[in-house]
């Protein structure tokens, strides 16, 4: 399996943002260097017991259904072929992002496929803290150090759905997007999961939508009606499009 995670990272290591067509399917790439993956350390953390934020179970009663129904595009998108790994942003933070993803990851458990939502915010990192967990192992500890991703992602009891946490912030976002462990990584979770969600970081807070473009097919914007102009609902679909992620829709939070 090797193998196939290095062709795969190479793919998407060479993304172009302008080589990207609009239904989410790449026209073409560059050569990217060989490189080697870190040696995994096959050391599976303990599951731990997941404590749903009692927002996203008062969310699920009274607006499953559209949850439910974004979850099914979702999985249309990825059957499709023009998304399997959504990320979701918003234009600034307290904007219900984290909130809004947890509920949708609630809904897809439910789901006959396996999905896996991952903390991408490298700034601001909540999802361990949101769920109750202490994981022994984060994303960090695969990209940075050789953790095999089995080892660090959580798997809900009795649900096909898996969480991968983010125990800090990266002290360098820029060179932890770039590295080829993360490459390596993405690829991987292509290939293991039908669905991967990525919680991201805020658009006009530390990095840029750029530096994800080679890691996503697609974004949904999260929005705060009384936070979020249209000035800058505007512009961050300008940054979106300019970093060739093409954005599947807007959700509409605190509405």
């Amino acid at each position: 399996m090797g193998e196939i995670d290095q062709v795969l990272a190479r793919v998407y290591a060479a993304r172009d943002p302008g080589g990207v067509d609009r239904s989410g399917v790449d026209r073409g790439f560059d050569h990217a260097p060989h490189f080697r993956p870190p040696k995994s350390i096959e050391t599976r953390d303990e599951s731990q017991a997941i404590a749903w934020p009692a927002t996203v179970e008062a969310l699920e009663r009274s607006h499953g259904d559209r949850f439910e129904k974004l979850a099914d595009m979702l999985i249309d998108q990825s059957r499709s072929g023009r998304a399997k790994v959504t990320l979701f942003t918003s234009c600034r933070r307290a904007e219900g992002r984290t909130t809004l993803v947890l509920t949708l990851a609630r809904a897809l458990a439910t789901k006959p496929v396996r999905s896996l939502l991952v903390d991408a915010d490298l700034g601001g990192p909540m999802l361990a803290r949101r769920l109750g967990l202490t994981p022994r192992y984060g994303l960090e500890d695969v990209v940075e150090s050789g953790i095999a991703a089995s080892s660090a992602w959580i798997d809900t009891k009795g649900e096909r759905l898996s969480i991968l946490p983010l125990r800090g912030p990266a002290a360098s976002p820029r060179e932890f997007l770039a590295s080829p462990a993360w490459s390596c990584l993405m690829a991987r979770l292509r290939r293991e999961f039908d669905l991967v969600l990525l919680d991201g970081g805020p658009l006009f807070v530390g990095l840029s939508a750029a530096a994800l473009h080679r890691s996503v097919d697609a974004a949904i914007l999260v929005q705060h009606q009384g936070v979020t102009s249209d000035r800058s609902i505007n512009r961050a679909r300008e940054v979106l499009d300019a970093a060739g992620i093409p954005l599947l829709g807007m959700a509409e939070t605190f509405v």
